[in-house]
């Protein structure tokens, strides 16, 4: 039976170039518009021109094939003619996040080799100083490059978090990709002159589905401008505008946005068709409300790896998933994958039973670059294919009678924070870095409302205790964002079980700290009192002050937005989440949400004011 549900063989142009099914497009579709970014409007000709423009300037620079070229630039037109150029030139592109600290960008840049760095003006002073700085523009041209990659060289390089505590570059080829796209076409039939919905933040790799895929067919990209992604009413609103026919999204992001069409409602989503959720289980709860909420609408779950082009299954979605338990399965392997659920002695285990989730196919990246250890642990031989390799997911799953997947946990430390990947044994390592920390473990707790990650850490002696906010700092200046713990406990020596390791579940729950480096201020007022009251709800906190930083709190984006949408619903007035990042105070807060209800008030009689009034006290 396993080989039947691995019977996924179909044909695809795997020598091509992922660029050149762009190209194809600009012979029969040059007029037709390829790329929307607010006012800005490009074809599908002036994309090409622009792109070879800029891939001429990139082979200038040195880059041949198979190199790496870093990019970090906002999301924009610019963006999506840097990734077509680097692609043209023959390098891989290895997105950047502006937010990286410098030390992380110089430390992927390095294990990359990335020469070269297409990078916008206001971000060059990010970079290592023997990294070449390349403009995103240049004049444009009608000939393309000569150097032309095809399916066997290097498309991309997404950096995941690395157990050793250094981040890994998982390499992989146009190949994989090309047949990516070829199956996302295959599935969800985009037409001509549909639109795509460009959201996912580039350092996550289905960003690249979002833009290839309907640049391939003739389509067209809504490119949704930097920071709106955080915000479930702007992705609702583009949706809208754009009359968007396709959007992927975690499952957290997905939550959002049905409380926003519940709460709200009055969307015309009439043209959108598919939806897909991906980078997190899916929990039956959700896929029963996206049902009840949008009935003609499809609803994908897949799974996948960064190390296997995405994603690998897919499985659409009914009401039979809505009263399931765990998570909702994953499907089944997709067009030249395969997924073998093996034991410690690899073989296949039988329907029902638990076992190691691989991945072999078509998919598979080449490695990791400049890491032959680690692309040794993962890429193992495929003992049902002679010649070919398995991809050792970590992932823990079984198949069920119809051949579907069933996802139901890790094998390691690895855990998913918002649909981002984090060996918890490289926070651990940015810990120890500190000569004040003798030993430290982080773990995945519930705190509040969300996930958060939590470090124990011991001092390295009895006159050299850390304090906590300090090792925070210290993760915060060589880790990204999501990777810096929420909580670090100093204890005096970490529990250990009787072979002498970490026993995790000893490990004591946190009391939250308040957090952040504002001294204490008492709130004043019900529009400041209020918001404390909802951050320590969402926070697991038990004192918020009025000069609190919601983001030194713990927030982030997606909390950012349940704030949000809590305001919504205490005030009747709308705070975009953007102004939660811009003035991210609880005073701040409090002052814009009374400007937004004057300007309310103005317009209410009196009764609506009393009422209004009453029910934010």
């Amino acid at each position: 039976m396993p080989g039947e549900w691995n019977r996924t063989d179909s044909a695809f142009p795997a020598h091509r170039g992922l660029h050149e099914l762009v190209e194809d497009r600009v012979a029969d579709s040059g007029d037709r518009t390829a790329v929307v970014f607010g006012d800005e409007r490009v074809t599908y000709a002036e994309l090409d021109a622009r792109a070879n423009g800029l891939a001429h300037r990139l082979v200038g620079a040195g880059v041949g094939l198979d190199d790496v070229v870093a990019l970090c630039v906002d999301r924009s037109v610019d963006m999506v003619v840097a990734l077509l150029a680097i692609l043209k030139a023959g390098g891989a592109y290895l997105p950047l996040d502006p937010e990286l600290p410098a030390s992380r960008i110089a430390q992927v840049t390095a294990v990359a080799r990335a020469r070269v760095c297409v990078v916008a003006d206001g971000y060059r002073a990010l970079l290592p100083g023997d990294v070449v700085a390349v403009p995103p523009s240049a004049p444009p041209r009608t000939d393309r490059p000569d150097r032309r990659a095809c399916g066997a060289n290097l498309v991309s390089v997404y950096f995941t978090s690395g157990s050793t505590g250094v981040p890994k570059g998982a390499a992989s080829s146009h190949e994989g990709w090309v047949n990516r796209m070829t199956w996302s076409q295959r599935r969800h039939r985009l037409r001509p002159g549909e639109t795509v919905l460009h959201k996912t933040t580039l350092t996550f790799d289905d960003a690249a589905l979002e833009l290839f895929w309907p640049l391939t067919v003739g389509a067209r990209v809504a490119v949704l401008e930097p920071g709106a992604h955080r915000d479930p009413r702007a992705i609702l609103d583009a949706l809208e505008a754009h009359r968007g026919v396709y959007l992927q999204v975690v499952p957290s992001m997905l939550t959002m946005l049905l409380d926003e069409l519940e709460q709200r409602g009055g969307r015309d989503l009439s043209a959108l068709r598919d939806v897909t959720s991906s980078g997190e289980a899916l929990p039956p709860e959700t896929t029963g409300r996206f049902l009840a909420l949008l009935p003609s609408v499809r609803l994908h779950n897949t799974w996948g790896a960064t190390e296997v082009s995405i994603d690998s299954t897919n499985h659409t979605c009914g009401p039979a998933d809505a009263a399931d338990t765990g998570a909702v399965s994953v499907g089944v392997p997709f067009d030249n994958n395969r997924v073998h659920v093996l034991d410690a002695d690899f073989r296949e285990v039988e329907v029902g039973e638990v076992g190691d989730l691989h991945i072999a196919g078509v998919g598979l990246a080449r490695g990791y670059l400049g890491d032959p250890a680690a692309t040794a642990r993962a890429f193992l031989p495929n003992p049902f294919s002679p010649g070919e390799r398995l991809y050792r997911t970590g992932d823990r799953g079984y198949r069920r009678p119809d051949g579907t997947v069933k996802f139901v946990g890790r094998d390691d430390h690895q855990v998913k924070i918002r649909g981002m990947r984090v060996e918890l044994g490289e926070v651990e390592s940015a810990l120890r870095r500190s000569p004040l920390v003798r030993d430290a473990v982080v773990v995945l707790r519930r705190l509040g409302e969300d996930d958060h990650l939590v470090a124990y850490a011991t001092p390295a002696g009895p006159d050299r205790a850390p304090e906590p906010e300090q090792l925070r700092d210290l993760v915060a200046d060589r880790l990204p964002k999501h990777m810096v713990p929420s909580v670090v406990v100093v204890l005096d020596a970490l529990p250990l079980n009787p072979n002498g390791k970490v026993d995790r579940a000893k490990l004591p729950t946190p009391a939250r700290p308040r957090g952040g480096d504002a001294e204490y201020v008492p709130c004043e007022g019900p529009a400041q009192e209020a918001i404390a009251g909802m951050w320590r709800d969402l926070l697991g906190l038990d004192r918020v002050g009025a000069r609190d930083d919601f983001f030194d709190l713990g927030g982030h984006s997606l909390m950012a937005t349940r704030f949000s949408a809590r305001v919504r619903q205490r005030f009747d007035v709308d705070l975009p989440v953007r102004t939660v990042f811009s003035t991210p105070t609880v005073a701040e807060l409090a002052e814009e949400v009374e400007r937004l209800l004057v300007a309310k008030i103005d317009d209410m009689s009196e009764d609506e004011v009393r009422a209004l009034l009453g029910g934010a006290g």
